[in-house]
């Protein structure tokens, strides 16, 4: 009698199968041209199943090469189990996958090119094996020139992927050290921008010597110190309120991630009319509320090429510093003192050198600076989107007569001072 069949059933559990014992090791796999880690690793009294990416093309890679990295990273896992040091993964491995995670905020696109370029650079090698010296020296070319301020930019967005790497699926060892510019590094104000000097008679010159299109962003970023990506790319038509006492606009996927509610002067508000009846097509509720010259929208490069604004901005900085010079000449003339006239013209020469300087991110210096002499923190940090008060007080700038004015309104003791002295006198 044959009973070969129910044994099989009985001891494998399934009909017309051997019972055995899984196979061990790793071997590579082909999948969509890159090449996989399959097998199952004995580590002490463990079995690892593994099913990984190596990272590495088909077409670059031989099998027999892919078959030597399986053996190394089953090394890897057996001494990474038994508490021995490994190498690490692949950067190009580590940074795919930073790139690739799921976030609520998505990275800049200045983040994304610093990781992409570490991949670059060195993305065969192992996370341990590239040894300090090698970081600093990467570091130390690519901020070559560089400010300080931009060079802890960059660390930062490169210790932040190394310690993405130190977590156990990538097995980074530790972080390197670098020396770091405490005072660059978290500033106490931005970088230095002559906006107090920027008078309301010259922003009134620049914006009447722009584009319909331009002087609309720039009194919207003058009431609201939005961001340009945020003006441009940040609201549609429906995010515009013009109703009278009501003056509002609404930026989305602004640079902290939050919407931002920022109410209009009624100045700004008087433009936005003049824009929006030269804009037209208000039917588009969901369309981008600025366009260009041409109207067409802006592009969303993601800001690798800043905001393409720049040429219109530009062009009505030149036209509002010639203006200046050409008024300056018409008062000289009329001046018989040559002291005075001179002075008129030097203070035009100044005039027009500070408008040529100015760039649309003044205004958020002049939004901080100007909210919080009111001091109320909140206010300012709804207004421009800040998160964080430190975030505020570093755009501010100080303004000596203010400064002076609040002094001035301290409450005086010099009244009680001269009634004692009055007093002493009597006696």
């Amino acid at each position: 009698m044959d009973t070969g069949g129910s044994d099989q059933t009985a001891k494998g559990g399934r009909k017309g199968k051997r019972a055995g014992r899984r196979a061990r090791g790793l071997a590579p796999v082909d999948r969509d041209g890159v090449w996989h880690v399959h097998g199952t690793v004995r580590a002490g009294r463990r079995s690892i199943r593994v099913r990984k990416s190596l990272g590495l093309p088909v077409d670059r890679v031989s099998q027999d090469a892919a078959i030597e990295e399986c053996r190394r990273y089953e090394s890897e896992i057996i001494a990474e189990a038994t508490g021995q040091k490994t190498p690490g993964a692949f950067v190009s491995v580590a940074a795919a996958d930073y790139l690739t995670r799921t976030r609520e905020k998505p990275l800049g696109k200045t983040t994304v090119d610093i990781v992409q370029e570490i991949a670059r650079t060195f993305g065969l090698q192992r996370l341990n094996e590239i040894a300090e010296d090698d970081w600093h020296r990467h570091v130390d070319q690519r901020q070559k020139g560089n400010s300080a301020a931009t060079r802890e930019r960059y660390l930062n967005a490169l210790l932040s992927f190394l310690k993405f790497c130190q977590g156990r699926k990538y097995r980074l060892d530790q972080l390197p050290e670098f020396d770091r510019d405490k005072r660059a590094r978290n500033p106490n104000r931005r970088t230095r921008r002559r906006v107090r000097e920027l008078r309301p008679d010259l922003v009134a010159r620049l914006m009447m010597a722009a584009h319909i299109t331009i002087r609309a962003q720039m009194a919207v970023e003058w009431s609201t110190g939005a961001r340009v990506s945020s003006v441009l790319h940040g609201c549609r038509v429906c995010d515009l309120i013009l109703a009278e006492g009501r003056e509002q606009i609404t930026f989305h996927d602004t640079k902290n991630g939050e919407s931002v509610d920022a109410a209009l002067h009624p100045t700004a508000a008087a433009i936005l009319r003049d824009y929006i009846e030269w804009r037209g097509r208000l039917h588009e509720r969901e369309a981008p509320l600025f366009l260009t010259y041409k109207r067409k929208p802006y592009s969303d490069n993601g800001g690798s090429s800043g905001g393409q604004n720049k040429t219109g901005f530009k062009a009505a900085k030149r036209r509002a510093a010639a203006a200046v010079l050409q008024d300056a000449q018409e008062r000289a003339r009329k001046q018989r003192d040559p002291k005075r006239r001179q002075a008129i013209l030097d203070d035009a020469e100044a005039d027009a050198a500070l408008l040529k300087s100015v760039t649309q991110h003044w205004f958020r210096h002049m939004l901080a600076s100007r909210m919080l002499r009111d001091g109320d923190i909140r206010a300012a940090m709804e207004q421009g989107g800040w998160l964080d008060p430190r975030s505020v007080i570093g755009y501010t700038h100080d303004v000596p007569e203010f400064r002076r004015s609040v002094v001035s309104k301290f409450d005086d003791f010099g009244k009680s001072l001269t009634r004692e002295e009055d007093e002493k006198e009597v006696k």
